[in-house]
């Protein structure tokens, strides 16, 4: 008599699965790293950027803040008075904060660096804006960006 085959062993269809679930193969592993590389190589720079913006805010917002404060002492006095931020108003810009008069008091200069940054901002009396890059060149206005858009 001959024998039938019978239904396939249990060790084969054990083997097979086994085999389908120890994991990822090498090429999977290099393929989402090299994805994840790439998303990273584009990303970083813009959010680097992105809060390197958000510091520089900082700089517009308290010499704006000192020239408001100047031309109300002035309106008061007939002269311009040295001046520093409002206490906690720096986080990023203190290695130098502050107003100085010239002109017996008649004319200011208020400057705010960051050595961390390596952004210096200042403004006068009459308004006049510049910003000094960490490279030491000088623009005349404040940079809203590190891209150097004023």
């Amino acid at each position: 008599m001959l024998a039938l085959p019978g239904p396939p062993s249990n060790n084969c269809h054990e083997t097979i699965m086994n085999k389908s679930a120890r994991g990822f193969t090498l090429i999977e592993l290099l393929i989402v790293i090299t994805v994840i590389g790439t998303l990273m190589a584009i990303a970083l720079p813009s959010y680097s950027d992105y809060v390197l913006k958000g510091k520089l805010t900082e700089a517009m917002t308290v010499l704006s803040d000192l020239q408001v404060r100047q031309d109300a002492y002035y309106a008061d006095n007939r002269v311009y008075s040295a001046m520093t931020p409002r206490t906690g108003q720096t986080q990023h810009f203190t290695s130098t904060a502050a107003c100085v008069t010239g002109n017996a008091g008649q004319s200011y200069v208020c400057t705010l660096a960051s050595t961390p940054l390596g952004y210096a901002y200042t403004i006068n009396q009459a308004g006049a804006k510049t910003t000094t890059k960490p490279d030491g060149t000088t623009v005349q206005c404040w940079l809203k960006s590190p891209k150097g858009n004023c």
